[in-house]
């Protein structure tokens, strides 16, 4: 014999809070757009890229996370004037088949296409470092970092923008092989580092990081995000708690550690939202979602200064009335933030 549940009083509201609502998936934006096809077949099998150079590929330079930029987009020059003695690599081709070989330019190598430049427009090689102040708009090639480009870049140009940097960074960094301690030289078109003893190959390092907009609903559905202060921050910059993953370790695993390392909260149901090449020097941020049961925390006063609890009203006033500087859409933390403040 079946038994029916008790019917509720008329006068008592039934309201369930489930959670948060889920969050779409971030779309592609900022460094994370993409149009560049890698072509990895034509890199070849050493570091000459000779017959790349002589296809009539363009190339595409940097020095120290900064590019060289001209009249709004990556500045460009004939391949004779590109220096030599520095590190090259094949980035790929676009859709309409164009190459591309980004150029790293050491400090050397730097001061000499400065100085090329100059004299080729007749102009004194240090007003290139000052530069005129129309940035990317400028009429004569200026040197400005990635972070200032990424939102003014189009998709072919970012995408060659986050490889030679990312690249760049790695070959600065990575020059002499683990085993030997010998110097390693570029081989398969920049993308590999082969040690001349042993012939052991070494690859460009990815570093992956997870960055987590953390959401607690209250039982009348009303939800808050938690932000940070990091220690090293003006008072008024807040942003979403990240870090990396560790060896062995998964990424929602990595997000439940990172959350109550830094805040002491107990987070559950990470989602993964997006992701984002974040070349500084060599990480992928993974972006996710994660629900607080409690509003209770305690900022590790190492690395995060300050928390708080916000609701998207409190947010917006915030930002508003210059209380709270949010992250900008170049990084993937604020475009989960505003994906947010706008998922009403």
């Amino acid at each position: 014999m079946s038994v029916s549940a008790p019917a509720l009083p008329t006068s008592v509201p039934c309201v369930i809070v489930e959670g948060m609502k889920p969050l779409p998936p971030v779309k592609p934006m900022s460094l994370a757009r993409h149009g560049i096809d890698r072509d990895h077949l034509s890199r070849g099998q050493d570091g000459d890229l000779r017959e790349l150079w002589a296809s009539g590929a363009s190339p595409v330079f940097e020095h120290r996370g900064s590019l060289l930029v001209a009249a709004g987009g990556l500045f460009s020059t004939e391949p004779g004037m590109v220096p030599g003695k520095q590190t090259e690599i094949y980035l790929g081709r676009d859709a309409d088949g164009n190459r591309y070989i980004g150029v790293s330019l050491d400090d050397a190598g730097r001061s000499e296409l400065d100085t090329a430049l100059s004299t080729s427009r007749a102009r004194d090689a240090t007003d290139l470092l000052t530069a005129p102040g129309e940035g990317i708009d400028s009429s004569e090639p200026v040197w400005l970092p990635l972070r200032q480009l990424a939102e003014s870049l189009d998709d072919v140009q970012v995408s060659l923008a986050c490889e030679i940097v990312g690249l760049g960074n790695w070959h600065r960094a990575h020059q002499f092989s683990p085993r030997t301690g010998r110097a390693t030289h570029p081989t398969l078109g920049g993308w590999v580092r082969t040690d001349p003893d042993n012939g052991s190959e070494h690859f460009p390092r990815t570093d992956p990081a997870v960055i987590v907009l953390i959401i607690n609903t209250d039982d009348e559905g009303i939800e808050r995000v938690l932000l940070g202060n990091n220690a090293a921050w003006e008072a008024d910059r807040y942003s979403l708690l990240a870090g990396f993953v560790e060896p062995g370790e998964t990424l929602e695993r990595a997000v439940i550690r990172e959350v109550y390392e830094e805040a002491h909260v107990e987070v559950e149901n990470p989602r993964y939202l997006g992701s984002q090449p974040w070349p500084f020097p060599c990480s992928l941020m993974l972006g996710f979602s994660a629900e607080a049961p409690s509003l209770e925390f305690a900022a590790d006063e190492a690395e995060i200064a300050t928390l708080t609890w916000f609701t998207r009203d409190e947010l917006r006033a915030a930002i508003e009335h210059g209380k709270v500087r949010a992250p900008g859409l170049v990084s993937i933390a604020g475009q989960l933030l505003y994906s947010w403040l706008d998922n009403i």
